[in-house]
């Protein structure tokens, strides 16, 4: 049996992030990885959906370049699009690799099994090691009524990298990933339709957001059916039939389920080391991640936090650091950043209007179109606004939704001042460069205590 410091289980953003730190800690990390470095986030999740989506921007960039001028008939080869997301792939994978070398991290294929509390079986090899790290992600969760067969019902690992575009396709989950990849599949030329349980597109965004996604996706000709449930999913001849609880039948070529993640814990052995899971499938932690057990811990999808990349490296971080001694704030997901990248793009954090309303705070909203800033009317990119929520009596700022071009960088704006508790006036009394598309985020705020300037 080999004694280390610290086992890491799973390369995904929270283990291999974790790692770098622990190795910088002087941790001696071992990373153990069934697949590839990376985890979802790199291979199926996160990179490859914004290459595709930084493709579709360039096509539908071109597509309407005649407003600005500049005249071409623009076509796509959808296999070297995915070529390129396959070489945004393996350029980050390298990446990793190189880093793993950097800081002389050991890396072990394989599956990585509990044999014990703190002993872990990796093929031939068993581990003891002081601390364990949990971080094996997450996987497709799969709806029995239109379970997944990889050919006419995908899921969004077959959608980035199938070698041949459907004529029509029904995304059933209208949340980041249907959302995105209806986008990119529509680009393209694939009539979609998205289809949503709940009231809306979106629906975990600020109304108002999610209402003016809805509005620009039905002029790119998308279909949405919200608020409605499907039935099931019968072939009908070489069609695919989705049946909704309205009595509405659709059909289509292909259907994408994309109804959401499970946390992958499947031939860990969690109980034979007596780590406790929730109802969900979850693995129990409290806020420092710790286990049931002394010594293990667990971040990101596999636990329930938000599944985001950027929330299990923040979350792995803050482990490595708590093993290490080192004095750790607790993570405040009140603060945590969403981003849905599709175009127009959407970046959120804090409260919603209608969650701060709910919560009894009395608050002031500050709102801001991109067709009233310069940058924005230059470059094409009027679609869409910043809103910011604020405490009514001291300008506090506890929320700013954004959508439009750029919002996933836009927000970054918010990130800091939030956590400082800045309030409307210390964004006011910021100097913003012009022409930007930043000017926004300051117009918003002068929005919200009636002082706009440019509308």
């Amino acid at each position: 049996m080999e004694k280390v410091k610290l086992l890491i289980i799973g390369a995904g953003p929270g283990g291999y992030v974790a790692a770098i730190r622990a190795a910088q800690l002087g941790l001696d990390p071992v990373v153990v990885e069934r697949l590839d470095l990376g985890g979802t986030c790199l291979n199926k999740g996160c990179i490859p959906t914004k290459a595709l989506i930084a493709a579709a921007e360039v096509y539908d960039a071109v597509l309407n370049s005649k407003t600005m001028g500049v005249f071409c008939e623009p076509s796509f080869d959808w296999i070297k699009v995915v070529e390129h997301a396959k070489n945004a792939v393996s350029k980050n994978r390298k990446g990793i690799q190189f880093l793993f070398k950097k800081n002389k991290i050991r890396l072990v294929n394989g599956v990585a099994e509990f044999t014990g509390t703190k002993t872990v079986r990796v093929g031939e090899i068993e581990f003891d090691a002081q601390n364990i790290i949990i971080a094996t992600g997450s996987k497709v969760k799969d709806i029995p009524v239109f379970a997944v067969d990889g050919e006419k019902i995908i899921s969004s690992d077959h959608a980035l990298f199938q070698e041949k575009l459907p004529e029509s396709i029904a995304v059933i989950g209208g949340g980041v990933i249907g959302v995105e990849m209806a986008y990119i599949y529509s680009t393209f030329g694939v009539n979609v339709t998205i289809i949503e349980a709940l009231e809306t597109i979106i629906p975990f965004e600020d109304h108002e957001v999610s209402k003016e996604l809805t509005k620009e996706f039905k002029k790119k000709k998308i279909k949405i059916y919200a608020g409605v449930c499907v039935e099931k999913v019968v072939k009908r001849d070489s069609k695919m039939v989705v049946i909704l609880n309205n009595g509405v039948e659709i059909e289509v070529d292909q259907v994408l389920s994309s109804v959401g993640r499970s946390p992958n814990t499947d031939g860990l052995g969690l109980d034979n080391a007596g780590i406790e899971t929730d109802e969900r499938g979850f693995i129990r932690t409290d806020s420092c991640f710790r286990t049931s057990v002394e010594g293990v811990y667990a971040v990101g999808d596999v636990i329930a936090t938000p599944m985001l990349a950027h929330t299990a490296e923040h979350e792995g971080i803050s482990t490595v650091e708590q093993i290490a001694g080192k004095d750790v704030s607790p993570v405040d997901y009140h603060l945590n950043p969403g981003c849905i990248y599709c175009q127009p793009s959407v970046a959120s954090i804090g409260y919603s209007e209608r969650e701060a309303v709910e919560k009894g705070i009395e608050i002031k909203v500050g709102k801001f179109p991109f067709s009233a800033n310069g940058k924005a009317v230059a470059s094409n990119h009027t679609t869409g606004f910043v809103k910011v929520i604020t405490e009514a009596e001291a300008g506090k700022i506890i929320g700013a939704h954004i959508i439009g071009y750029g919002a996933t960088d836009l927000i970054s704006e918010f990130l800091p001042a939030m956590k400082l508790g800045a309030t409307v006036h210390d964004i006011i009394e910021s100097i913003h460069p012009h022409p930007t598309l930043c000017e926004a985020t300051l117009e918003a705020a002068l929005n919200s205590i009636g002082r706009t300037i440019h509308m």
